[in-house]
């Protein structure tokens, strides 16, 4: 894990730095709140995650939604492996390139994953409930701006794979 500080050796951190450091935060946060979620839907987050690169992606290769994971393929595999077993995603010939596999959802799987969003979605919005309209609607500005700007990285990776 990446150690962040709000101090640093040449004196108070920048604000840009403070902000990546509270988006760090609230990542974490969310992703250690999402275990009993998913846990409720018989799914663990490794399969969470694959699941959400899939709905983004699909259809993809196996490959691609390692690439996507930072993982190996083999354990890309093993996940998907275990949620086709579940009936989430389903695996079938590329109509372009019939040598290869690619990997979709189901429309269970698409159920799952939009079940455990919204409860992430809940509890981000009952965290924001109470705090000032002026500093949501700036947060909710900033935050998609930040996701504007960080757009080319996503794409670039995309069309890598």
């Amino acid at each position: 894990m990446i150690k962040t500080s709000s101090e640093t050796q040449d004196g108070p951190a920048s604000d840009a730095d403070q902000l990546a450091e509270s988006i760090q935060d609230v990542i974490l946060s969310v992703l250690r709140q999402i275990q009993p979620m998913v846990e409720s839907e018989g799914i663990s987050k490794p399969q969470f995650l694959t699941m959400h690169v899939l709905s983004s992606l699909e259809p993809a290769s196996v490959s691609t939604v390692a690439r996507q994971l930072a993982v190996k393929a083999p354990s890309a595999c093993v996940t998907i492996d275990q949620l086709e077993a579940a009936g989430l995603v389903k695996r079938q010939r590329s109509e372009r390139d019939h040598r290869t596999v690619e990997v979709s959802l189901t429309p269970k799987g698409r159920k799952v994953e939009a079940r455990v969003w919204s409860q992430i979605a809940q509890r981000m919005a009952n965290s924001a409930s109470g705090l000032p309209h002026e500093d949501v609607v700036t947060t909710v500005r900033v935050v998609r701006e930040l996701n504007r700007r960080l757009q080319p990285i996503a794409v670039s990776r995309r069309t890598r794979a």
